[in-house]
């Protein structure tokens, strides 16, 4: 009976060490599944994290392709309106220049610049002769006025050129000069 003793005692302690390797291999499957759960769950988390920010990105570049379609609407009707300007002054050029025989040209500067000089020429103002060019140089010297050239030479253009300093109405001395030169093409 001890020989039973020893027999049962063996076979205790196999079954403990198999149930022992069980419970361990367990153990580890149960650890490894609990890990690879918690893995899956963190990324998922992490998932959802980027999926929001991928939304918020989303959000912000529609915003901007927004704003952008915007400006570059506003851009399209400047420039049209830019065109539009521009046609229009191209017609007031030619109407100024056939059918009325004026003529503005910059030669020095600009039209808005300190010093500028703009030849102001005329045409259809003697009627025998509707090609003959009549014209003056205005010079603009910060903000006084002066006639550099008049071809051919008016009476009366210093007192206009006072007039012209004191209101700065430049529409009018050009008028003025204008008519001028018709009474010099009558005399």
């Amino acid at each position: 009976s001890e020989y039973e003793t020893n027999i049962d005692e063996n076979i205790e302690n196999e079954l403990l060490i198999g149930i022992n390797k069980h419970v361990q291999d367990a153990k580890c499957d149960l650890i490894s599944f609990v890990q690879q759960t918690l893995n899956q769950y963190l990324w998922s988390q992490q998932f959802r994290k980027d999926i929001e920010i991928l939304k918020q990105k989303q959000k912000t570049s529609a915003l901007k392709l927004k704003e952008t379609s915007k400006c570059v609407e506003q851009a399209k009707r400047a420039a049209a309106t830019v065109e539009k300007k521009k046609a229009l002054r191209a017609k007031l050029y030619d109407l100024y220049k056939y059918n009325l025989g004026f003529e503005i040209k910059p030669l020095k500067g600009g039209f808005n610049e300190e010093h500028s000089e703009i030849m102001f020429s005329f045409h259809h103002i003697n009627k025998s002769k509707p090609e003959e060019e009549y014209n003056f140089i205005l010079v603009l010297n910060g903000q006084k006025y002066d006639v550099k050239l008049c071809t051919p030479q008016i009476k009366g253009i210093d007192e206009l050129l006072v007039e012209l300093n004191e209101t700065n109405d430049l529409s009018a001395f050009v008028i003025q000069v204008r008519r001028n030169f018709c009474a010099t093409a009558t005399t």
